[in-house]
């Protein structure tokens, strides 16, 4: 394995605006939740999908709760098999799912049993129906038995999943498919989750049109803003798309207000560089808010906003994203998103675990800022790698298409191929 290459310079802050690392900036963005308590509400099972848990689900009794048939066959006691196959025995009825047998297992007989069946009370074992000869009884009433089985054989035991008590899920889970289906098995017909954030996604300028519109010289479709909210929903949020607010401080001012006095997170897109009609910043301080991100050390996306509002007793974060579209969706998987999921409940432990994976196909050069790159996880022989995705630059959306991860690049060096990277999700929730 080759050395990364690295390359010597000094970060300059721009306009005296105070940069900081990505570390630190992930660390604000979620210490903005730790003083506001958890809100959650109670749905239907129905309703659980893509939730976050808000209380641990133990078992309420063992799983399975009774010993039960893994095969279609017959249920046999151990201490009646003879030395060897072939021998018979006589059929003394049947245990069926959902109609267990009302008595024992009488000595020296056998009973049908099928997949899911309880078996009968004395029975330690199954013997599935194709080692017989068949489901119905021979002449003298007996089944005939092909193979010599052994205690336990084809047996789910009493508690073999979990135990009465044993942790199912804990609160913070993420309810998949198989979650709900581990709820419904419980019995819990209503859930209680965190609740979801009311989003804003606010886009800023002149140049925005609607996507349906043909853009005209300097025009550019409103897709930055499609893209922010699909993140968004992605990640559990309630959205809504405001239409855009061109270069007018004071409209820009009345409907950032409005927007953060409704919602518990709004996202401005564009805006917040250094241009003469960047009115986003000083729109945010004219609203109350408080930045408490300037600018971010990182390639894309140094010059995003992140700051805190308050009025009345309520409370809405804020984050002012660049305009290029693959800034913003950076931006938003490196901080947004973790924001989003922390409101509903899951730890910021799972949220900023590093992840890591060999780099192939590296275009890397080095850089004085950390880089995020969009990636590609690959399974390989020998382990996972992860795929660096050629990007030309901060404004190619096309290349995130196949992206399901960013490589996190440190500042001022260039890895090569085999030497290993740290990367998040994009998309999907942290394991």
């Amino acid at each position: 394995m080759r050395r990364s290459r690295k390359r010597k310079g000094m970060v300059r802050v721009d306009a005296g605006r105070k940069m900081i690392g990505l570390e630190e900036a992930r660390n604000l963005v979620l210490a903005n939740l730790e003083s506001r308590p958890m809100g959650t509400v109670e749905v239907d099972l129905a309703d659980a999908l893509d939730r976050v848990l808000a209380e641990e689900c133990r078992c309420a009794e063992d799983l399975p709760a009774r010993d039960l048939s893994a095969m279609d066959g017959f249920a046999l006691r151990a201490t009646d098999l003879p030395g060897e196959a072939p021998f018979t025995l006589p059929l003394a009825g049947e245990s069926l799912a959902g109609h267990p047998a009302e008595r024992a297992l009488p000595k020296g007989a056998c009973m049908r049993v099928m997949t899911g069946g309880v078996l009968p009370e004395g029975a330690d074992l199954v013997v599935p129906v194709e080692h017989t000869s068949g489901f119905e009884a021979l002449e003298g009433g007996e089944i005939r038995f092909e193979v010599l089985p052994r205690e336990g054989d084809n047996v789910r035991v009493r508690g073999g999943l979990r135990r009465k008590g044993d942790l199912l899920l804990e609160a913070g889970s993420w309810l998949g498919p198989a979650e709900i289906g581990i709820l419904g098995n419980q019995g819990r017909a209503r859930v209680r989750v965190g609740r979801r954030p009311r989003v804003a996604v606010l886009p800023t300028g002149d140049e925005i049109i609607p996507v349906g519109e043909v853009p005209g010289p300097g025009q550019v479709r409103n897709s930055n803003a499609w893209t922010i909210a699909a993140q968004a929903r992605r990640a559990g949020a309630e959205v809504e798309i405001l239409p855009p607010v061109g270069d007018r401080e004071g409209e820009l001012v009345e409907v950032l207000s409005q927007s953060l006095a409704t919602h518990d997170l709004v996202c401005t897109i564009g805006g917040v560089s250094a241009g003469t009609k960047d009115l986003v910043r000083p729109a945010f301080e004219a609203c109350g808010g408080k930045e408490r991100i300037e600018a971010i050390r990182i390639k894309p996306g140094k010059p995003t906003v992140f700051g805190g509002y308050r009025a009345k007793g309520h409370r809405a974060a804020f984050f002012g994203l660049p305009g290029n579209p693959a800034s913003t969706l950076t931006i938003f998987a490196l901080l947004v998103r973790p924001w989003i999921l922390a409101f509903q409940g899951i730890g910021a432990e799972r949220l900023l675990r590093p992840r890591q994976a060999a780099l192939w196909f590296s275009k890397v050069r080095p850089n004085r800022r950390l880089q995020a790159l969009p990636g590609r996880l690959r399974a390989r022989r020998d382990g996972t790698i992860v795929e660096h995705l050629r990007q030309k630059d901060s404004s190619d959306l096309f290349c995130f298409a196949k992206a399901d991860v960013l490589i996190l690049i440190p500042e001022n060096e260039a890895p090569r191929d085999g030497d290993p990277v740290s990367w998040i999700p994009l998309f999907s929730v942290p394991d």
